[in-house]
């Protein structure tokens, strides 16, 4: 056994499974307990639903993508005009897999091993030679058809789910989280980029690096002082959320390198949006950038707040519509502010709501290796119609490699690493979580709990 095998051990025999999360802490063991993958394997993913991919992804009959979590792979395919079906992706003579790319257009699906044959819907169409089968009473092609798990969709993605017994999705989600987001009209936005990385931490890590704002100010401190903001959490059902807001004007780093202090709430959107806009790629779009320039051009430095906000609001409204997208019509200066920054839908999912578009996560284990995980990246955004780029997926293996495309990101990535590494010391006995502004973290492993023991 390898010395970091060892540590392990001594710190999972000296904490056992039960042991209690407080609002203040998370034992070490729901990290690296030698069982908690084969548990997650076993007692989480197969009940949960997961986000498959865009609803515009299968745009025609027969487009279809794959998705796979463990050992199992699911095919999501347009089965009609107005169908969408899921598969599990196993032929029903051998289990040989039916299809082995990530996406295409199918008219059917064929088995490579022995030529069986099944319909778009997943019904059997052939068997080679089944009047072999002749002396099998219970070989009947109506029960060969493929096996289908839950499908539903929500906010322009597709969900599937393995477990029958598992709560619809609009249940799953609830209604807290449905309501608040509905007037963004996800299901509108469609993908401006789409990355995918094999990062080189555990799925855990990557969750808990993106659902909470306490650490803005150590991590986030290149372009404007976050150290003056709070990002307090509410727990919502399976689910939770985080607002951020400044007790202050903050400093800002200047085009010329300079740090100074903000000359007025106008001037500290700018220069918190331009890094938004130039680093992350993602929530803050060309359209709003324009706008957000234009209300530090074009208003007062004294302006009262709510009217400011009031002007930046038409501002952003008249500068998307001049590019032809449509405005959410439903959406309110107060519908922004409730659905604060950032909401984490149980387990592996994150979203980053913003007027113009979304930054979406999503994070799921890579086999049953604890310390890699399939990391995808999202940004979302309004287009006018016919005006959607052209999106190809790029896959990236490990932090270093992503190095160069996108530098905000990257600076979570640093501390992704190093906590993956740091949780393996004996000298870490578990989390000591902000009750206040890490609620998100605690709830998140108190759901899992729930699951695993």
């Amino acid at each position: 056994m390898s010395t970091a095998k060892n540590r392990v051990a001594e710190k999972v025999k000296s904490r056992g499974p039960g042991d209690e999360i407080r609002p203040d802490f998370i034992p070490a063991n729901r990290y690296v307990a030698s069982d908690v993958l084969a548990r997650e394997k076993e007692r989480l993913w197969p009940r949960i639903w997961h986000i498959v991919c865009r609803a515009e992804e299968v745009p025609e009959v027969g487009d279809f993508v794959t998705y796979e979590i463990f050992d199992e792979s699911i095919i999501v395919i347009r089965t009609s005009k107005v169908q969408v079906k899921a598969f599990y992706n196993v032929c029903q003579h051998r289990g040989r897999r039916l299809i082995d790319k990530p996406a295409g257009n199918q008219r059917g699906f064929f088995c490579k091993f022995h030529g069986w044959k099944y319909h778009l819907d997943g019904s059997l169409a052939q068997v080679h030679r089944p009047e072999e089968w002749k002396d099998c009473p219970e070989f009947k092609p109506e029960r060969l058809g493929l096996k289908e798990p839950r499908i539903d969709e929500w906010g322009g993605w597709i969900w599937v789910n393995m477990d029958s017994h598992a709560p619809p999705l609009a249940e799953w989600l609830g209604e807290k989280l449905t309501t608040t987001l509905a007037p963004f009209e996800f299901q509108d936005l469609r993908r401006a980029w789409h990355e995918v990385i094999i990062a080189p931490v555990n799925w855990k890590v990557v969750i808990e690096a993106f659902n909470e704002g306490y650490h803005s100010g150590a991590t986030h401190n290149h372009w404007i002082d976050y150290n003056p903001m709070r990002a307090p959490a509410e727990v919502h059902g399976r689910h939770a959320m985080y607002f951020t807001n400044f007790s202050g004007l903050p400093q800002v780093k200047r085009e010329d390198g300079v740090w100074s202090a903000s000359r007025s709430l106008q001037d500290m959107l700018y220069y918190q949006s331009k890094e938004i806009h130039d680093t992350l790629f993602a929530l803050v779009t060309a359209p709003v950038m324009r706008a957000i320039t234009r209300l530090r051009d074009e208003t007062p430095p004294g302006m009262p707040v709510e009217e400011l906000f009031v002007r930046l609001w038409d501002l952003q409204k008249e500068e998307l519509e001049a590019t032809g997208a449509r405005w959410p019509a439903k959406l309110t200066l107060q519908d922004l502010a409730a659905a604060g920054t950032s909401w984490h839908v149980f387990p592996n999912t994150i979203v980053l709501p913003a007027v113009d578009g979304v930054l979406w996560y999503r994070m799921r284990p890579y086999g049953d290796d604890p310390h890699r995980c399939i990391f995808d990246i999202w940004g979302l955004q309004r287009y006018a119609p016919g005006k959607e780029p052209k999106v190809e997926t790029h896959v990236t293996n490990g932090f270093d490699a992503f190095r160069g495309r996108n530098p905000f990101l990257e600076q979570d990535f640093d501390n992704m690493s190093a906590v993956d590494k740091g949780m393996e010391s004996r000298g870490w006995l578990g989390a000591c979580t902000n009750p206040a502004e890490e609620a998100t973290i605690t709830h998140f492993h108190r759901m899992l709990d729930s699951y695993l023991y």
